[in-house]
């Protein structure tokens, strides 16, 4: 789960601070995952963050998605490092950005952070904690000569020395454009595996273009997977009754459209999820794209005033249908999956109506458990969640862009609102900030002088 996170000098922020550590909050206690032992911690499951367009929140997103991309799959030698400091302060652009995450991995705390401009990772660290203390894993500081130091803590004295060597050796190997531990794992060493794959298989960051690769294959082979995504449909209001996967013949011009696409894409041994965009706004799946290779894709089914079934292509459908679709199966992770994970949605309401992002955020806190380590974070306009009936004061957070340009982040339980408050009245009015300060229309001569 994300406990915490802090970026300094990165896209438009100068330093914010996120934090899911739960307040001392009394309602909706069943939002909260509770600590395990006394140096555990509470944790939030859900996080609305609102703003104005371009106050950041997009980049809150963007940096979690640098991070995960550097540390996942690292950079080339010689390559520049796509970092983005922030540019309306010039003292800034001499300075590194710096990224701070703590994450709660199989029941350990860890802080994990970096320090990085274009040409080098200035320092990297990695520490595990509890509500005392921390215990340093590594610590790497490289030097403007490529050179680089390394620190361990004290665990390294339960390894042999031949291990001990191995992660010198690892370290004095790792370009001052990568990150250590992106090359530990390159190099099959899985002691500090845990934040990796916190990164890899927990984190999944879903933005307004982002889709789901496997609905086809999953309602296919999952029939808790079909009946919990027809069931949303029509909770939804829809008019969908279900959703079915069709096989496409090769030799219809569908079929034809998408081997054109394949040519130039290499063979894979599985599923490729090809969209064409545009005037199609279609998707297919590949199922094995050789020989014996399937064509699938997805059809709504609807009926007409004699009850009778109608189908339908999916690129028929409303495009508020469509951005539900593509969150169904986030929707199921959370509430089935067994497993940690944590989803990050940039602009949940986007072509959603208001009552569908309520829909969402309601099944995730009243349908999962407390004993589930899953989280919801989105950003969003959507002021019908700011409801204090739905949601906690310390699940609610504000963007707002300051005078100087940089993206201020800071927390509804803040403000401590009184629970019969009008959370969303107040919000409009401006008392909390995060909303547009527009100007005078008349300047631009759109409007007539009464």
């Amino acid at each position: 789960m994300l406990v915490r996170l802090k970026l300094e000098n990165l896209y438009s922020f100068k330093a914010i601070e996120f934090s899911a550590i739960a307040s001392r909050e009394r309602i909706h206690p069943h939002h909260v995952y509770p600590a395990r032992n006394r140096n555990d911690v509470r944790l939030t499951r859900f996080a609305a963050i609102y703003g104005a367009n371009a106050s950041g929140k997009s980049n809150f997103v963007k940096a979690l998605e640098f991070a995960r991309n550097f540390i996942l799959h690292g950079q080339r030698p010689g390559e520049k490092i796509p970092v983005e400091r922030f540019r309306l302060d010039s003292d800034c652009l001499k300075r590194p950005a710096r990224f701070t995450i703590e994450i709660k991995s199989r029941g350990v705390l860890y802080e994990y952070g970096f320090e990085c401009d274009r040409e080098r990772v200035h320092r990297e660290w990695l520490y595990s904690f509890t509500r005392q203390s921390d215990r340093l894993l590594f610590d790497r500081q490289t030097q403007a000569n490529g050179n680089a130091t390394l620190k361990f803590g004290d665990f390294t004295k339960s390894l042999s020395s031949e291990d001990r060597q191995f992660l010198e050796f690892v370290g004095k190997g790792t370009r001052p454009n990568q990150l250590y531990l992106h090359e530990c794992v390159e190099h099959n060493l899985e002691i500090f595996i845990d934040p990796y794959r916190w990164f890899r298989h927990t984190l999944t960051i879903i933005n307004p273009e982002s889709h789901p690769l496997s609905i086809e294959l999953d309602l296919q082979k999952d029939e808790n997977f079909q009946t919990f995504f027809n069931e949303i449909l029509q909770i939804a209001d829809t008019g969908i009754s279900r959703i079915e996967t069709e096989e496409v013949d090769w030799d219809t011009p569908e079929g034809q459209l998408v081997q054109n696409i394949l040519k130039n894409r290499s063979n894979s041994e599985f599923a490729d999820v090809i969209y064409l965009h545009g005037s199609y706004g279609m998707r297919f799946t590949v199922v094995n794209h050789r020989e014996d290779s399937k064509l699938l894709k997805l059809v709504t089914i609807h009926r007409d005033s004699q009850n009778r079934e109608v189908r339908f292509d999916i690129y028929e459908e409303s495009d508020g249908t469509k951005r539900l679709l593509d969150l169904i199966p986030l929707l199921h992770e959370l509430i089935a999956s067994d497993g940690e994970r944590v989803f990050v949605v940039d602009e949940l309401a986007r072509s959603l109506h208001p009552q569908l992002s309520r829909l969402l955020a309601e099944l995730h806190l009243k349908s999962n458990n407390q004993n589930k380590p899953t989280q919801l974070i989105v950003t969003t306009h959507e002021t019908n969640l700011l409801d204090l009936e739905l949601l906690r004061r310390d699940e609610v957070w504000f963007m707002e862009k300051q005078l100087n340009g940089a993206t201020d982040l800071y927390s509804l339980y803040d403000f401590k609102p009184r629970y019969e408050k009008d959370v969303l009245n107040n919000y409009l009015q401006g008392r909390y900030g995060a909303i547009p300060f527009l100007g005078n229309a008349r300047a631009l001569g759109l409007t007539k002088s009464s």
